[in-house]
């Protein structure tokens, strides 16, 4: 299978939209996630990467970088809505992803990565293990909204 990785753009929105219904369970609001990636693609902090087949966007993650107060006060990344379309999982497309993001995160001195994924996702579990990401810490997350 042929693919490649690219930086995201206004024109995957449609694409983007149905990999999220797999990530999420329901549609997007496609005018915010527009706008919002507009803003995104703009900020030099953000990097949305995608994986192309053809012409059909097959999965996504973005990173974002922070900066950090401790230590020497360097940069760390964060990583979210890491998703491969199911038909495409399992043949090295998360991977390409993850490497995409990581080589973003470097490009940005970043010094770690913190990537969180929901208890019940073990397959994902497995597929961020296979890639080098350890459960030695415990990450917590809190629905404000």
């Amino acid at each position: 299978m042929q693919y490649f990785i690219r930086r995201a753009d206004t024109k995957d929105i449609d694409d983007l939209s149905n990999l999220f219904v797999d990530f999420i369970g329901k549609d997007s609001d496609k005018d915010k996630m527009e706008e919002q990636l507009r803003r995104i693609n703009e900020n030099s902090n953000y990097y949305v990467a995608v994986a192309e087949a053809g012409s059909r966007v097959i999965g996504t993650a973005m990173g974002i970088i922070c900066y950090d107060l401790v230590g020497d006060s360097g940069t760390f990344m964060l990583v979210e809505n890491v998703v491969v379309a199911p038909d495409y999982q399992g043949h090295g497309v998360g991977k390409a992803l993850m490497n995409s993001i990581e080589r973003f995160g470097l490009d940005n001195q970043c010094k770690y990565v913190i990537l969180v994924s929901e208890s019940k996702r073990e397959g994902s579990h497995e597929f961020y293990n296979a890639v080098g990401y350890t459960t030695d810490q415990k990450g917590f997350k809190k629905k404000i909204q």
